[in-house]
């Protein structure tokens, strides 16, 4: 990829490589064009702008036109800069999810909902800890009912 080049213009030659090597499409001809057109969904005029750098097509077309030319879609929006590569990464991949990531402790949880005061921090513990023996409880329970046992 040349830093010189816009992502429209890196997305066309992308396509335009990828068609030819597909065999599929002689670019050089119109009808090499209108049928890739064709099998992507798009306009002749749209497929033109395209493959010479001019406009990238609406999003709902990326994945028929990288079908059309045999590419992976996630392979070609990368590669032509329209989305990072990080941004394919799952949450768990990343790290980014929050769920199940780590335990907090009480404290920390008071923090985050924004009880300071030491009579609101009290009563948040307290209920916490209320909870926690319920859900012990009702998880003990051999019929799997909801009866609390607090």
């Amino acid at each position: 990829m040349r830093s010189d080049e816009t992502v429209r213009q890196r997305f066309g030659r992308l396509i335009a490589s990828a068609a030819r090597a597909t065999g599929r499409y002689d670019l050089d001809s119109h009808g090499g064009k209108a049928a890739l057109a064709r099998a992507a969904g798009l306009s002749e005029s749209t497929m033109g702008r395209v493959l010479r750098g001019e406009s990238i097509p609406d999003p709902r077309f990326f994945e028929p036109l990288a079908d059309a030319v045999d590419l992976d879609v996630r392979d070609l929006l990368v590669e032509a800069g329209i989305i990072s590569p990080e941004s394919l990464s799952t949450p768990s991949q990343t790290g980014a999810s929050g769920v199940g990531s780590r335990s907090i402790t009480l404290d920390e949880a008071a923090n985050a909902l924004g009880i300071h005061t030491p009579v609101g921090r009290e009563l948040f513990a307290a209920a916490v800890e209320r909870l926690q023996r319920t859900e012990r409880a009702t998880e003990a329970d051999d019929d799997g009912g909801a009866a609390a046992h607090a």
